[in-house]
């Protein structure tokens, strides 16, 4: 099974009324909470990577901004277009070449999809290329800490790492920060997204392009 096969049809049974639906995740409102009070009121021109069914980019648009959602899953993008009409949905193959021109968007925000990647590097590269200057990048993806890692493995070893979750990049603070660092951005925040510290389910970072 390749890469996009795996994801290309994940939402099929959500086109058909049941499965699988990001959007009542306990987390998936606070994520995008945190994202909307970083966006504000003014309109920008927004890319959500990993858009899935497209539930984050309704809000966004629902609050005047442009907003443009990237997916592999094409169910996923059958179902954002249906469900956000004023915005644009484009199926993509590829996490590293994206078919926008430098410098389009003014935000990139990727909640919940990096730990997915095979190429992080080169995703937040291209992200950098995407992003006008001093623009942000808002993402979230499970937290990893030292003393989270032990009760983990500790107690929920296979369950966590369980092999067809899909997950397949797992992240602390630091390892963050020299991600996005190395691509050419500064992290100006991270803090945590449900649950407490040290147990954070996720974290949110907010990055900003170097000008």
């Amino acid at each position: 099974m390749s890469f996009q096969s795996f994801y290309q049809d994940i939402y099929t049974d959500l086109e058909r009324g049941h499965g699988y639906d990001p959007a009542t995740e306990p987390t998936f409102a606070r994520r995008v909470g945190a994202a909307l009070k970083v966006v504000g009121t003014v309109p920008k021109r927004i890319l959500d990577f990993g858009c899935g069914a497209g539930d984050a980019a309704k809000c966004f648009a629902e609050r005047g901004h442009h907003v443009v959602g990237v997916d592999i899953s094409a169910s996923g993008i059958r179902l954002a277009k249906t469900k956000v009409p004023t915005a644009t949905f484009m199926l993509i193959n590829s996490e590293t070449h994206l078919p926008f021109p430098d410098e389009s968007f003014d935000i990139c925000f990727c909640t919940e999809v990096i730990e997915h990647l095979f190429d992080v590097k080169g995703f937040i590269s291209e992200v950098s290329r995407l992003l006008v200057k001093d623009g942000l990048f808002l993402l979230t993806t499970p937290y990893h800490g030292w003393l989270k890692n032990l009760l983990i493995i500790t107690i929920a070893f296979e369950k966590h790492f369980e092999l067809n979750s899909g997950h397949i990049r797992f992240f602390s603070k630091r390892s963050m920060r020299e991600y996005l660092q190395l691509g050419g951005f500064r992290v100006e925040r991270i803090h945590g997204i449900g649950r407490c510290w040290p147990v954070w389910k996720s974290m949110f970072v907010k990055a900003q392009k170097h000008a």
